[in-house]
């Protein structure tokens, strides 16, 4: 994509209308775009004669699916499924005929970031055999007393794309490969608004890490593990009630969050509510922040039933699983007060994303 004139790169900046979008183009009149941002820079490595067979196997395994490191998605598609009895042969090729689809349509749009992630919960995961990765996978637990329900699947498919039509293009070729050798459960597509904003009206992600190699850390199962390159997933479907949360005061609205709405600026601790949604997730162990890369969309029908679709992934599902268990209030019967005020929580379930090789190897 060609550079306007006067125009830099910046990882961070101030946007019009007060947010703060994570990455983009700042041009010299102080406007701000998003940006289509490099493409994920993947490892090059040379061969060496004195790596053993073992150490060259590693190196070849850690290759992150597309869906995880690319940020500012326009269009995603959300789906989970379970897998049709004694079809095992048959879900492996379709894997890997999912790869081949995701290689020729980047090649027809080549601009638009296509990426595709293909995920399984612990019990389909178990059938593939890979006992030493993914070795942290479960089911989803149902939280808060059912705030928080399990509708665990047997896998996830995400999709995301700068482009509409790319992300549906390639969720046909997805579903077309697999067949009737998975029975899809659920597919919902969501949009990015504008300024990165929810429904709710306030700026989503602001949390994320930045920049893939720190995206990367966070998100992929580092180096010198058996899953090098894998990720844990979380996917919810959570439903807004905007009519309710209309009616609240900004002002509300903003302790409940627990930022500024037209500004995106984080209140401080001393006058952030315990409760808001940045007090239930923005948490620390032993000093160190439990992270998680966000890649979730809104999604629905103004008509109708709409929301957002949350995906989270990390390089350990405990990070995931302690977000949810402050927000649900199973760790001091504090709740989310977005769950009082707009969300209601609808599904949930945790997959495991292999590495793209291993995802070709199943």
């Amino acid at each position: 994509m060609p550079k306007p004139p006067e125009a830099e790169i910046k990882g961070a900046g101030k946007a019009t209308g007060g947010t703060k979008p994570k990455s983009g183009i700042r041009y010299a009149n102080g406007g701000f775009t998003h940006a289509v941002p490099a493409k994920i820079r993947l490892p090059i490595r040379c061969y060496n004669p004195s790596e053993t067979d073992d150490t060259k196997k590693e190196h070849l395994m850690n290759t992150p699916q597309s869906a995880i490191i690319p940020d500012h998605a326009q269009a995603g598609i959300f789906i989970e499924a379970d897998f049709a009895a004694n079809r095992l042969n048959d879900i492996k090729a379709a894997c890997r005929a999912s790869l081949d689809a995701l290689t020729a349509l980047k090649a027809r749009f080549p601009d638009d970031i296509l990426g595709l992630t293909i995920a399984f919960g612990s019990k389909a995961w178990a059938t593939f055999g890979h006992t030493d990765e993914g070795s942290e996978i479960k089911p989803f637990s149902e939280m808060g007393n059912g705030l928080a329900p399990s509708t665990q699947h047997d896998m996830s498919i995400h999709i995301q794309s700068f482009r509409q039509n790319a992300a549906y293009a390639l969720a046909q070729s997805v579903l077309g490969a697999f067949g009737d050798s998975i029975c899809v459960a659920s597919e919902e597509h969501g949009l990015r608004l504008y300024q990165d904003r929810g429904l709710d009206g306030f700026v989503d992600g602001t949390e994320n890490p930045q920049g893939d190699e720190n995206v990367r850390e966070v998100a992929i199962i580092p180096e010198g593990k058996p899953d090098a390159g894998g990720s844990y997933v979380l996917l919810q479907k959570y439903l807004h009630d905007l009519k309710k949360w209309d009616a609240v005061p900004v002002a509300e609205q903003e302790a409940s969050v627990g930022r500024g709405k037209e500004t995106d600026d984080e209140f401080g601790r001393d006058v952030r509510l315990p409760d808001s949604h940045l007090g239930r997730v923005n948490l620390k162990e032993n000093g160190v922040g439990l992270k998680i890369v966000r890649r979730s969309l809104p999604f629905g029908k103004i008509s109708g039933e709409h929301g957002l679709m949350f995906t989270a992934y990390c390089r350990t599902l405990h990070n995931i699983e302690a977000q949810l268990l402050s927000m649900f209030g199973d760790t001091d019967g504090k709740t989310d007060l977005l769950l009082r005020h707009l969300s209601a929580a609808v599904s949930g379930g945790y997959y495991y994303a292999p590495s793209v090789e291993r995802l070709q190897n199943l």
